[in-house]
């Protein structure tokens, strides 16, 4: 009887296992949606990539990519009730199914970084922030400028 309760316990384990990756990927498709959607394939790349970078140099924004997205104020879209995306979602269109598939990829780390070191952007139609400087830019790719605010060592010069 042990080891059929040892057999369900790691299935359980399994499961859980699973359903965090399927939540992560959802949730950081979302974003990617929310944020970048008009940009493209390599703007939706860009932005999955810088936030998996956050996750890669854990900070005050996170250790986990759940951390990493739902951090106040980091991405306006998931946080700020003031941002019009906060209430916006996606429906039966070839732009989620894309988001998705880069999502998944990502997380996978099949895709190129077209951003190295990036961990930060803004989208041009607002001004630049206090902490967009040209020190810290690293791309812009279609109306987002990435900026690589931690200096850390993957970004390519």
């Amino acid at each position: 009887m042990k080891d059929e309760q040892m057999k369900d316990e790691q299935m359980k384990d399994e499961q859980m296992k699973d359903e965090q990756k399927w939540s992560e990927v959802v949730f950081l498709a979302l974003v990617i949606w929310r944020e970048s959607r008009g940009e493209g394939l390599v703007g939706q790349v860009a932005v999955a990539c810088s936030i998996l970078n956050r996750v890669a140099r854990p900070s005050w924004w996170g250790k986990t990519v759940m951390e990493v997205l739902f951090k106040r104020l980091q991405y306006s879209s998931m946080t700020d009730k003031r941002d019009a995306q906060l209430v916006v979602w996606p429906g039966n269109d070839s732009i989620w199914k894309q988001c998705v598939t880069v999502a998944k990829n990502a997380l996978e780390g099949k895709l190129p970084n077209p951003v190295p070191g990036a961990d930060s952007y803004y989208d041009i139609s607002i001004p630049a922030p206090n902490w967009a400087t040209p020190e810290t830019f690293v791309k812009q790719v279609g109306r987002i400028r990435f900026h690589n605010l931690d200096h850390d060592v993957e970004r390519i010069v």
